[in-house]
């Protein structure tokens, strides 16, 4: 395991500690984006610009020092990185042109890769949007929403349902929701083949 020592105490006031390099070097190789943060030079101007500020447990300069310190678990179990936008604010002023939009994504996906769920309702609910993109090819509203429901428990899922029966009725009163299950587009298993192999490729990337 690399370490890299700072000054110790009395060299320059700054008292002496080990960072663990390994982590970084994770970041760098195996997360999208993830070797871009070598060119941040922690100025700030992202954190100043995001919108959802105020609602990140950690700022993306403060994740990127992380990244750096060593802290595996602090930063994959982060809600901050499953909360960008993709606004771009952070991206279009930062000074070293750090893609942190890329960055944020990355880790967001590489840390629910590692089995971390720091959003659970949001991991749940990509979760049942994805397999229905799988079976059928398209979005059945109806059987989303059901699969998300019903992945917190039966009884938990009934009475989701029926918190949520006025906005089904709604949705199904103005077309935006069929009665009729959709059925699978054509050449489905084209689609399923290519999806297949993404998702091969994604955990070869991460292994």
């Amino acid at each position: 395991m690399e370490q890299v020592v700072g000054p110790q105490a009395g060299s320059g006031g700054h008292s002496g500690r080990a960072y663990d390099q390994s982590f970084a070097r994770e970041v760098y190789q195996k997360v999208d984006s993830g070797d871009e943060i070598k060119m941040c030079m922690q100025c700030g101007v992202c954190a100043a610009s995001c919108p959802l500020k105020e609602k990140m447990d950690y700022s993306p300069r403060k994740i990127f020092t992380m990244i750096r310190a060593g802290k595996r678990d602090t930063v994959l179990s982060s809600q901050a990185i499953m909360l960008c936008t993709s606004c771009y604010s952070c991206k279009v002023r930062c000074p070293r042109k750090v893609p942190v939009v890329d960055v944020m994504h990355g880790l967001a996906h590489y840390a629910l890769r590692q089995g971390y769920k720091p959003r659970v309702e949001t991991a749940l609910f990509g979760e049942k949007f994805w397999g229905n993109i799988y079976r059928l090819g398209r979005i059945d509203e109806k059987d989303v929403a059901q699969r998300y429901f019903l992945g917190h428990g039966l009884v938990p899922g009934i009475k989701l349902m029926l918190e949520n029966k006025d906005m089904g009725l709604g949705m199904l009163f103005k077309k935006r929701m069929k009665l009729l299950p959709e059925r699978p587009i054509k050449n489905i298993k084209s689609l399923r083949k290519m999806l297949d192999k993404a998702k091969a490729m994604g955990k070869g990337g991460a292994a």
